[in-house]
């Protein structure tokens, strides 16, 4: 089976059983399928071919789920974009991936329009939701071609799509996916969360992120019905849930939070959610607690990377225990197990298992792992090693293997000779009660090599100082753990799952020193 394939299917099986729900707009499979059938034969009358990229620059929306389904039937490459990058960002993406159509949203015509000269492969520019001068109208092509199924030959090991990573560390990397990739996450997906044929999925993750397709396509495997949101608003969440009746759906923490910080939360109705996946680092403790007490014990915390499509582990929420022995309490710090078909393994530098509270590498082996990195065979022999996606996290097991992820190898903080990681002072700034938000850096110090750094968010309408969080760290961490400065700031910069970004952070209070530069400090030696 290719992912074309699915939408045909439910087409065949589930006529008139609602496909796609997004606003006042609602088609039902068969619906659904005639669409993408006609968007498909509008791209390939066009010349855009098997092989053809097809980058797409949208708010979510059921059209962005079209062309996916589109995209698959017709063997072309989707290169969903980041809508927050700079435009700068955007026409190194557009350019790096060669696209040939570009399908653009009417929010980001300015930014187009920009760069429109610069975007040498491109011959095709097609809007959603107005009509432009100069280009062609989304709605108007799917409703000039035919539904006819679309002859295209399309091999589970063609690709499908290229997901380019946030560029922390450089220049964005182009994660290529194939339908085999996407098919095996989707059924593990299945499998660990039990889906059935009457859930219903919400999506408000961006479509350009791996973890929104991850969700649509399991679910579109099982014949649900998908919901979609054109971006994360807490109102419109909890109206969608009770409306719908959604019963599924994968959320970052900042989103739970921002739920359950929602005035008035308790009055929706969301009785009929039964499982909700937490992408990113895991909630604090107190978070959880009132998360499980207004929206039910229904959480599931996930781990994964783009290049694993993007799932490598998972914590059930059967595991889920706010209470009962320690050894099984303690496992909501961790990010579960590996899912059915990978191989997760956490390693030292030898490439052997670790043993229990020894930190290692996580690395990961199976059928969603990516191909590799688009135009770049130096990197993806780096990343894809003996068979292995190397992660670039750090982590633990304990002894009946749960993985306790403690830091990224880039974000872990190298002071007086020590190694610290962040996620342990990440969790003590959370116990703090006038603390919503904290991340943890290392900063330049001549006489640590680097210092930690606590850059904090402070609950809305309180004040508190750098000495009264320092303070209180010293009641729960080690010396060399405890922060030498604290900032204070209204937001913290993210990544579209809501995972903080470091990298900006070390940018704006102090850059990272770099290995060779730690080598060499006489703390060290």
């Amino acid at each position: 089976m290719i992912l074309g394939d699915i939408t045909t299917r439910n087409a065949r099986k589930y006529p008139e059983k609602p496909a796609v729900i997004f606003g006042t707009t609602k088609y039902s499979f068969k619906e659904f399928n005639n669409r993408v059938n006609s968007l498909t034969n509008a791209l390939t009358a066009m010349l855009v071919k098997k092989g053809d990229r097809v980058a797409t620059l949208a708010d979510n929306s059921s059209q962005y789920m079209e062309i996916y389904s589109a995209a698959a039937k017709g063997g072309m490459i989707l290169v969903p974009l980041d809508t927050r990058l700079s435009r700068q960002g955007l026409s190194y993406i557009i350019n790096n991936s060669g696209a040939k159509a570009l399908i653009v949203g009417k929010n980001y015509l300015e930014v187009i329009n920009d760069i429109a000269q610069e975007l040498k492969t491109v011959s095709h520019f097609i809007v959603i939701g107005q009509d432009v001068e100069g280009m062609l109208d989304y709605e108007q092509l799917v409703s000039s071609y035919p539904s006819d199924e679309p002859r295209v030959e399309v091999r589970e090991d063609d690709l499908f799509c290229i997901m380019y990573t946030s560029g922390t560390t450089g220049l964005p990397k182009g994660v290529v996916i194939s339908h085999k990739n996407k098919l095996t996450s989707a059924i593990d997906m299945i499998i660990m969360a039990h889906l059935r044929h009457d859930d219903v999925a919400l999506l408000v993750w961006p479509f350009s992120h791996s973890g929104l397709p991850w969700l649509m396509i399991a679910h579109q495997l099982m014949g649900c019905t998908c919901v979609v949101l054109e971006k994360f608003e807490p109102k419109a969440i909890l109206e969608t849930i009770e409306k719908e009746k959604i019963t599924m759906s994968v959320l970052a923490p900042s989103m739970i939070a921002s739920l359950i910080g929602y005035p008035n939360v308790g009055k929706y109705d969301v009785s009929s959610l039964r499982w909700i996946m937490l992408g990113g680092t895991p909630l604090p403790m107190s978070q959880l607690k009132k998360a499980i007490e207004l929206l039910g014990p229904i959480f599931s915390q996930i781990y994964g990377q783009t290049e694993a499509c993007p799932i490598i582990t998972c914590l059930p929420k059967e595991d889920y225990m706010l209470e009962g022995p320690p050894e099984k309490v303690r496992r909501l710090a961790s990010c579960g197990k590996e899912v059915f078909s990978i191989e997760a393994r956490v390693v030292d530098e030898e490439d052997n298992d670790v043993s229990p509270g020894q930190v290692g590498e996580i690395i990961a082996k199976g059928d969603n792992i990516m191909k590799g990195y688009w135009k770049l065979a130096q990197a993806t022999k780096e990343t894809l090693k003996d068979g292995y996606l190397r992660t670039g996290d750090l982590a633990t097991v304990d002894e009946e293997g749960y993985i306790y992820i403690l830091d990224r190898k880039k974000d872990s903080i190298l002071s007086g000779g020590e190694s610290i990681y962040s996620v342990e002072i990440e969790e003590v700034l959370y116990r703090h009660p006038l603390v919503a938000e904290a991340a943890v850096i290392g900063v330049p110090n001549e006489e640590l090599g680097e210092a930690v750094k606590a850059i904090v968010v402070l609950r809305k309408g309180i004040k508190a100082s750098e000495r009264e969080i320092i303070e209180f760290c010293k009641q729960y961490l080690s010396p060399q753990a405890i922060p030498k400065s604290v900032d204070f700031t209204d937001e913290l910069p993210r990544t579209a799952a809501g995972k903080v970004t470091k990298n900006i952070l070390r940018e704006r209070y102090g850059r990272k020193l770099g290995y060779q530069q730690r080598q060499k400090h006489p703390t060290q030696a």
